[in-house]
């Protein structure tokens, strides 16, 4: 063969696909035939990359939020830089293969992104676009360019119905994100049958009213239609969206049904095998194979070593700290910042409450992390989580720390992680109560195990007079349930600092839990002790009948209630529990000193978190709430729910 062959290369990548697809006896072969032209065009012809170097920071990303069709990206990367082998696929949908189910994050693989759950990954793209304009803006100069990367994004029609691909595509408009491509695989077929008996949006309409620049690809077949859109796309000055006609499942006895969601029958693999004259399974054209990969070697052959180029001479002319700053980000090194040195304690206003001194230690985190951004979804008043001297970001100030998500929950925390997967240390907020609204995108932070830091305020039903609907109950229960996922909740201004001290430090994802009722600061908190999850704050002075856990505001009732308990001749060790998921990971034996077995324990919690049980032998000694609130005052509730100081000490003293 002396040139490539682009249609016999497309034809060995849908049957690597279903060869995969057949070999794990389930998966999804309609994507594989109907996306593999405009997937092998982009890879092909389009994307920005080093085949020697899959993590080099400048390289374009991809994200196939359209997870399911993970064969068709897996068969494709093997065919373009051969990261996977013959063998990877061959394992595709096996126990501890790399080829797993849908896309996970693997970047020396080419995998930029976990996606599956339909959005997730369009609005993934949307934070990977998003931290590239910063990044652009912040070290790009007239003469050197070290940031000018696209992300493209393959979609489905299942995505496009997620309403968290809507709230992303919103804020993309927004801010004009021309380094964004979206693919649309407009095959007009889900999973239950054609898709016109349940959407009927006009897509076309719908982005272009969002300020996307939106291109249509009639045939998806036509694989010079699809370069023009591309290269179109590459020149607009707003996001784009490519929609690519296609047929699902082309080739295929059930094309065009939903029946091609699943397995195909043996003697339509073979059927489909003969029109696309394959050989035998997980056979590809070897001579037409290398030419492929050496077309792309050569037309991105200068891309890296032009960049390297420009990040040479920013080293040499650059200042110290700029250079130092550049190369943390690439090279994702850790955060070395003692916080409690650099905190001036005499300084923070520790007669706030504790959103107030969280916005303080915040603030003195930014100025010594340049690479720390992050913003809230509408509540920013609220939850005081603005960096003071980081500016807004904006259409014509991507430099800017401050990102204003609007009322788009879901997919700021989807967008955070794009942002992190950029090596951004980055955060978001709201109220804990609409963690809810986040919880798809939160799971996608801990699947991924990215440093995402997110901040809820109001974390009690004692905020009051919003009612039931605002007063979270279930929502620490679904935070500490979540694996990876490290929840804090700091009673004091000395726990708090601990916590950022091992978010900052941890790499790990992070919800910050956090109330905006003002708290006490105790003489025997520590934010070294923080770290061991739960400690001892306050013992007794001559025998321990009862033993308090509690975290958060709670603590502060704990020690009102051991004040009261004295009066009644009882004494009460506090300990406080500001991460109980960090506790169970101590030994038994530091376990066994806070809580000594044989001692009396009572967790108080304004919560209905069935963790608390591992705390304490039986449900009476559990303090809590197991119903929504009511709209009241903190002490209308409090009397109502019997969780006032008088209504506890009685139920302490009668299990005691």
């Amino acid at each position: 063969m002396s040139k490539l062959d682009e249609k016999r290369m497309i034809d060995d990548i849908k049957l690597l696909s279903l060869d995969m697809i057949q070999n794990a006896g389930s998966g999804h072969p309609g994507i594989c035939l109907s996306a593999a032209p405009m997937i092998y065009t982009l890879f092909a012809n389009h994307m920005v990359y080093d085949i020697d170097r899959p993590e080099w920071c400048n390289r374009d990303r991809f994200v196939l939020s359209a997870g399911h069709g993970s064969a068709l990206l897996y068969a494709t990367i093997y065919a373009t830089t051969g990261d996977f082998s013959i063998d990877d696929l061959k394992k595709y949908r096996h126990i501890n293969s790399q080829t797993t189910g849908h896309p996970e994050l693997n970047i020396k693989k080419r995998i930029e992104a976990t996606t599956g759950s339909l959005g997730q990954g369009f609005a993934t793209a949307v934070g990977m676009a998003i931290a590239e304009k910063h990044l652009e803006s912040k070290y790009n100069t007239k003469k050197l360019t070290l940031f000018n990367y696209n992300t493209y994004c393959l979609c489905s029609d299942g995505d496009l119905m997620e309403g968290i691909s809507y709230e992303a595509a919103s804020l993309a408009g927004e801010y004009k994100l021309n380094n964004l491509i979206v693919l649309y695989d407009a095959n007009k077929m889900t999973l239950d049958g054609a898709l016109d008996k349940d959407y009927n949006e006009k897509i076309a309409n719908m982005y272009a009213a969002l300020d996307w620049c939106v291109l249509t690809v009639k045939n998806g077949d036509k694989l010079s239609e699809i370069n023009k859109a591309l290269e179109a796309a590459n020149k607009s000055k707003q996001p784009t969206l490519i929609i690519v006609n296609t047929i699902l499942g082309k080739g295929s006895e059930y094309e065009n049904t939903n029946k091609i969601h699943s397995k195909l029958e043996d003697d339509d693999l073979h059927q489909i095998r003969e029109k696309l004259k394959g050989t035998g399974p997980f056979e590809i054209d070897e001579d037409n194979l290398r030419h492929l990969r050496r077309s792309i070697k050569e037309r991105n052959e200068f891309a890296y070593s032009d960049w390297y180029k420009d990040y040479q001479e920013y080293v040499n002319t650059a200042s110290e700290s700029e250079v130092e700053k550049l190369n943390d980000l690439i090279n994702d090194e850790d955060i070395i910042l003692d916080l409690e040195k650099v905190i001036d304690k005499e300084k923070l206003f520790l007669d706030k409450t504790m959103r107030d001194i969280n916005f303080q230690i915040m603030n003195v985190i930014s100025t010594f992390i340049d690479r720390f951004i992050g913003g809230s979804a509408d509540v920013v008043s609220s939850t005081k989580t603005y960096l003071k001297n980081g500016g807004n970001y904006t259409a014509d100030s991507y430099q800017n720390k401050n990102i204003a998500f609007g009322v788009r929950e879901n997919a700021m925390g989807a967008i955070l992680n794009g942002i992190a997967l950029t090596n951004i240390r980055c955060f978001g907020s709201t109220f804990l109560t609409f963690a809810d609204n986040m919880k798809p995108s939160i799971r996608n932070t801990a699947i991924m195990n990215l440093p995402v830091t997110y901040i809820f305020t109001h974390d009690s039903f004692m905020i009051g007079q919003d009612g039931k609907t605002h007063q979270p109950i279930e929502e620490l229960s679904m935070l500490r349930t979540i694996p990876n996922l490290e929840v804090y909740r700091p009673c004091d201004y000395k726990e708090l600092i601990g916590s950022w001290q091992l978010i900052l430090k941890n790499k790990k994802p992070a919800a910050l839990v956090i109330s905006k009722n003002p708290t006490e600061s105790y003489k025997y908190t520590s934010i070294e002790e923080t770290s061991l999850g739960g400690y001892v704050i306050s013992e007794v002075k001559n025998r321990l009948d009862v033993i308090l856990i509690a975290s958060g505001s709670e603590v502060t009732l704990a020690m009102k209630l051991k004040q009261e308990l004295l009066k009644n001749f009882i004494e009460a060790r506090i300990v406080s529990m500001p991460n109980i998921k960090e506790f169970f990971k101590q030994s038994k034996e530091y376990q066994n000193q806070v809580l000594p077995k044989g001692y009396k324990r009572m967790v108080i919690e304004f919560s209905n978190d069935p963790t608390l049980y591992r705390l304490v032998k039986n449900d009476e000694d559990i303090i809590n709430i197991n119903t929504f609130g009511k709209s009241g005052t903190p002490e209308e509730l409090q009397n109502e729910f019997e969780l006032d100081l008088a209504s506890i000490i009685i139920k302490i003293k009668n299990s005691i």
